[in-house]
């Protein structure tokens, strides 16, 4: 939530995965959270997509963003950087699992 580098680290490591079909995240928002949390994830799901895209693999990135259009970051210019990236941005993080667990079941 503090610092998202960590993840975004993670999120590329994944999409070099060729195991990896779908990368699952949430974006915290809010008094406390880091000031921009969507720039770093949005640059990681570009460059894992883009290395999944390389290895001639699809790589689906799912993400909900937790927060409102009160935040300092705001809701919708979070979610907007996410769409831009990629990644499929879904109302909630229960959302976001079942978009997931539709994938996997269709992917086994």
């Amino acid at each position: 939530m503090i610092d998202p580098s960590l993840r975004a680290e993670r999120v590329i490591a994944d999409g070099k995965d060729p195991s990896c079909a779908v990368i699952m995240a949430d974006c915290v928002i809010g008094y406390g959270s880091h000031p921009n949390p969507a720039e770093d994830l949005a640059a990681a799901i570009r460059d894992a997509k883009a290395d999944a895209e390389r290895a001639g693999r699809h790589l689906c990135c799912v993400c909900a963003v937790c927060g409102t259009e009160g935040d300092p970051q705001s809701l919708s210019r979070t979610q907007q950087q996410l769409t831009e990236a990629g990644a499929v941005v879904l109302p909630s993080n229960a959302q976001a699992t079942r978009f997931v667990s539709r994938i996997l079941a269709n992917l086994r």
